[in-house]
């Protein structure tokens, strides 16, 4: 009876059973990165993130009879699973990003049929309509700080009339959230620091390099005024 509860190298089951599982380590990020190149480790966690998230949410279309799985879902994947640490990359932006994109390309696209304008063709009214349909969008996600490029993307789908029914709105949301949902639980598992939901950190907005120097568009305490950047452009002074 004693025996039993040993293996061969006179381990006990227990014993065995939590090394074994202690092994599982090994497959985290921070430990394939000290072993091999970090670089080539990323590259394989982008690689296994991308089909991993295209099975599962293939299989949720398949189940619900929904396509969920849409153009500009592919750059939202490529961001999540290689640069998760980007306040673009977070959930929030990421659900939130795609609805606002779908919901300003569906808004213009019934626009331009009350008014005639789309057909589905390249025309020049079809393509103002789509360049002030992505301008809009893209002026509400900086302004709300939802930022999440690939959600600009989703506003043309809109606007060309690929999505143009409230459920396909809700397809796209609930695909958001289920890749979402995939790249959190990925990242935990590889121990990279991936939200749960809202961003780590605030998006310190768009910089602009000069001639002269860096712009930071940032509103808040700090910042200096359109007359002090007047006054040091004129001077020829570097901005800070």
């Amino acid at each position: 009876m004693k025996d039993s509860n040993k293996l061969f190298n006179g381990q006990r089951i227990p014993d065995w059973i939590l090394w074994q599982t202690s092994k599982i380590a090994r497959f985290r990020f921070w430990f394939l990165a000290s072993k091999f190149d970090a670089i080539s480790v990323s590259l394989l966690f982008l690689f296994i993130g991308s089909i991993v998230s295209i099975l599962i949410i293939g299989i949720a279309a398949r189940f619900v009879s929904w396509n969920l799985i849409f153009p500009s879902l592919g750059p939202t994947i490529f961001l999540q699973f290689y640069n998760p640490g980007s306040p673009m990359s977070s959930p929030k932006n990421t659900v939130m990003g795609h609805l606002l994109g779908a919901i300003t390309g569906v808004l213009f696209y019934w626009i331009g049929i009350y008014f005639g304008l789309t057909n589905g063709s390249l025309d020049f009214q079809n393509v103002l309509l789509a360049g002030v349909a992505l301008g809009t969008g893209g002026m509400c996600m900086a302004y709300t700080g939802l930022l999440h490029p690939p959600a600009a993307s989703t506003i043309l789908i809109g606007v060309f009339g690929m999505v143009d029914r409230p459920e396909e709105i809700l397809a796209i949301v609930i695909s958001a959230a289920i890749l979402s949902a995939v790249a959190w639980l990925v990242h935990s598992f590889s121990g990279i620091r991936f939200p749960l939901w809202a961003p780590y950190a605030k998006d310190k907005g768009p910089r602009l390099e000069t001639k002269l120097g860096r712009l930071n568009l940032k509103k808040g305490r700090g910042s200096e005024s359109m007359a002090d950047m007047a006054a040091k452009l004129a001077a020829r002074q570097k901005l800070k």
